[in-house]
């Protein structure tokens, strides 16, 4: 397999002619091994530095506070700096550590040791790879758009988030989109293409006896018109105020945000934007879909939660039912039956989007209560701490579950949104 290409910036003193031998650095060979250098002296860094490629800083001796410095600038926003035994770089770091921490500036520090064990090269490598993935989640943030169908529900009373000030800090943009936008599209929207008639296909052995064909052709003419207006604005992840269209569109949304999602748009659900964020980050740091889900449950004494919801990705479901939607009757809302195993709870939170909770555990069955949303299941924290911390985070009813243990990436994003 081809190794990943990343820039690595190196920064020396202009006392220290290092530039010619530093292809050979010893300690390097730890980077060599798992990507393609592509090696930049700091005096020739410019604006025209691609960001989009993982960025690497190396402190190669002391004396380069300076020139850091006067560089900093132009290095990415969550930087990565890598100091080693040879040559004060280790000094240099730290001092330029203090400087970037004194600037509120966000920063990751590695050492490579004189001696490596297997341990530690094994240890590395796997925080190299986190590291790389919050920069490639960065990166993508700051060309994303956020489609906004309708304001938050009104019953997210703690859920609101300024808007500007996420812009601002991750170059995301917000698109507001009416919902008699949408239903206006979905009057004009034809369902005869190819692709909608595989998609009714496809579905339509899926379905209860209380759903009909023309419930599932409403639902994916619904999905339709969103994936229109989402293709026509380069929308890259979307919620939606999904209870005002329900009465004059005759539908629910829960297949088309569905089916979104396993088409590479994130979508979540009831205009809630810190679920939807958090959704995207799941996404972009875990490389999974995930389930954007209600508690509905507490059990102390086996450390559970139930949760349910009546839509969820169907690539992460290990089988599903079409049936109505929990709380309107009507529509399709979906009854999946997910794998058992390891699972990971994430939530963002906050005006800032500067608040988090991730805990790992399993969930350890599908339930079928007759008076929850359709897809249901119960968690089971690691540990009764966790599920006391989770209850007393108080960061909103909504709760992401990840189909992966993504632990020590989510850890890091979450000092990232803490200390930047």
């Amino acid at each position: 397999m081809t190794n990943q290409s990343i820039n690595l910036i190196c920064f020396s003193s202009t006392l220290n002619n290092l530039s010619d031998s530093i292809k050979n650095r010893e300690s390097l060979n730890l980077l060599r091994s798992s990507y393609n250098l592509s090696y930049t002296q700091a005096a020739n860094l410019n604006d025209a530095l691609d960001n989009k490629i993982p960025t690497a800083i190396f402190i190669e001796s002391g004396g380069s506070e300076e020139l850091f410095i006067k560089n900093e600038q132009f290095l990415p926003k969550s930087l990565i700096i890598i100091s080693d035994y040879y040559n004060n770089s280790l000094a240099a770091t730290l001092e330029i550590c203090s400087w970037l921490k004194s600037k509120n500036r966000h920063f990751f520090h590695l050492h490579i040791p004189l001696e490596l064990s297997e341990k530690r090269v094994s240890q590395l490598k796997e925080q190299l790879a986190d590291l790389f993935a919050i920069q490639k989640t960065l990166c993508w943030l700051d060309s994303c758009n956020i489609a906004l169908i309708g304001n938050e529900s009104p019953w997210l009373i703690s859920s609101h988030i300024d808007k500007e000030y996420i812009s601002n800090k991750y170059g995301v943009n917000f698109i507001e989109i009416s919902t008699d936008y949408l239903i206006e599209r979905f009057n004009q929207t034809e369902i005869n293409d190819l692709h909608s008639k595989e998609t009714i296909d496809k579905l339509v052995t899926k379905l209860e006896d209380n759903r009909s064909l023309e419930d599932l052709e409403l639902a994916v003419k619904l999905y339709k018109a969103i994936y229109n207006i989402c293709n026509e604005n380069r929308i890259n992840a979307l919620t939606i105020k999904c209870f005002d269209i329900l009465e004059v569109s005759k539908t629910t949304a829960c297949l088309a945000l569905s089916l979104l999602n396993d088409s590479n748009i994130v979508c979540g659900c009831e205009g809630d934007i810190p679920s939807l964020w958090s959704m995207i980050i799941a996404k972009q740091l875990c490389n999974s879909n995930s389930f954007m889900a209600n508690p509905s449950s507490i059990e102390t004494i086996d450390k559970s939660i139930d949760f349910s919801h009546c839509t969820i990705p169907l690539s992460i479901s290990e089988s599903y039912k079409l049936t109505s939607h929990y709380e309107s009757k009507i529509g399709i809302g979906i009854k999946s039956q997910l794998k058992l195993g390891k699972y990971t709870i994430f939530k963002c939170a906050g005006e800032r989007l500067n608040k988090a909770l991730i805990f790992q555990g399993s969930i350890i069955q599908n339930t079928d209560v007759i008076n929850r949303c359709r897809t249901q299941i119960k968690f089971s924290f690691n540990s009764i701490e966790d599920q006391s911390k989770f209850l007393n985070s108080y960061l909103g009813n909504h709760t992401i579950i990840i189909p992966c243990e993504c632990y020590n990436r989510l850890k890091i994003w979450e000092e990232l949104i803490k200390t930047s």
